[in-house]
């Protein structure tokens, strides 16, 4: 996986969303997207995939974007049930085509065996084997029984037509289908949502450990610690890159605000001398040509703009506010609540 995005920028009429984007994703790259509410992460994600969205960014470097072959990219939103008459393991059952389509060609070359000793045939049979075990034909059942369980479903779910589940139930399938599908790169868009603790334990094993790209959106910074190795923080348009967990960019990005900082207060005081030297001596004859030169000084400087603060908005609540509603805001009687089989 080798896929490039240099001084990219995102519109919308005259508004610009991410004005300066350069990504990378190498390899097996585990990447997580971060940045205040509305900054634009799901807009990044949706020009990753869809790069008709990228314009020229405000950087120096040209724009251009580079792929390495024609990567397949899974994003859990763009996923979309054709048929939801189907049963629910019939639609799991269509990521695993080439090798159904396998196990049904070895079964005929198995009979055809049965009265054709030919070595040809033999030799064919050997080949079919040899891909069937290359698409782990033996143990793909197990795979999807195990995210089965691990997302909630029971054994009779499997024969339960798609159009039966609820909402909630058709994104979870979604999600499995995705994850089985392996995509050169997968793109994952707030994955704990819903997910019990026991399910989001399992996803952090079996994303850390995922052969391909990966890159994510999450709020939950325990799960991105354990996953990702690379972070792109999207800060007032522009999108840097952090190489670490998330740990260790929300301390970069501190030390790198305060670094930032203070060179600037330390620039802006300088140009206050140097700009005071001048007003004082710039009418003494005398003196006129040293001022000029703390002029000259201040226009080879290479000037540093001053740092955006960074966000530490948190959400404060005081507790001794509560009072008791003088209403009754629920008031039942005979509910029952349950399931129509035992979970």
């Amino acid at each position: 996986m080798n896929y490039t995005i240099i001084n990219g920028a995102v519109e919308f009429g005259a508004e610009t969303i991410l004005e300066e984007i350069n990504f990378e994703i190498k390899g097996k790259d585990k990447i997580a997207v971060v940045g205040r509410n509305g900054a634009g992460k799901s807009t990044l994600l949706k020009a990753i995939i869809n790069n008709e969205m990228l314009t020229e960014g405000i950087g120096e470097d040209k724009f251009s974007i580079y792929k390495e072959g024609s990567p397949v990219i899974g994003y859990l939103k763009q996923i979309e049930f054709e048929d939801d008459s189907v049963t629910m393991l019939d639609e799991l059952l269509k990521v695993y085509k080439p090798i159904i389509d396998l196990e049904n060609k070895i079964q005929k070359l198995v009979k055809q065996m049965e009265t054709d000793k030919s070595e040809k045939l033999a030799m064919e049979y050997s080949k079919a084997m040899d891909r069937y075990e290359f698409l782990d034909g033996y143990t793909y059942k197990k795979e999807y029984e195990l995210m089965l369980t691990k997302f909630g479903f029971v054994e009779g779910d499997k024969e339960k037509y798609v159009r039966d589940f609820s909402g909630g139930e058709k994104t979870k399938i979604a999600f499995i289908k995705l994850l089985l599908s392996k995509p050169d790169l997968l793109i994952l868009d707030e994955p704990t949502n819903n997910l019990d603790m026991e399910t989001v334990e399992w996803l952090e094993e079996f994303l850390s450990k995922y052969k391909k790209a990966l890159i994510v959106v999450s709020h939950d910074r325990m799960f991105l610690n354990r996953i990702v190795d690379i972070i792109y923080d999207i800060d007032y348009g522009e999108v840097i890159k952090y190489v670490g967990n998330y740990d260790y960019f929300e301390k970069q990005k501190k030390l790198n605000y305060e670094k930032l900082k203070k060179e600037y207060e330390f620039q802006q005081k300088e140009i206050k001398r140097l700009t005071e030297i001048y007003e004082r001596f710039r009418n003494k004859p005398s003196k006129s040509s040293m001022a000029l030169s703390k002029l000259k000084q201040i226009e080879k400087m290479n000037i540093i703009e001053e740092p955006n603060n960074i966000n530490k908005s948190t959400l404060k609540i005081n507790y001794n506010d509560f009072v008791a509603s003088s209403k009754k805001i629920l008031q039942m009687s005979n509910l029952e609540v349950g399931y129509d089989k035992p979970l």
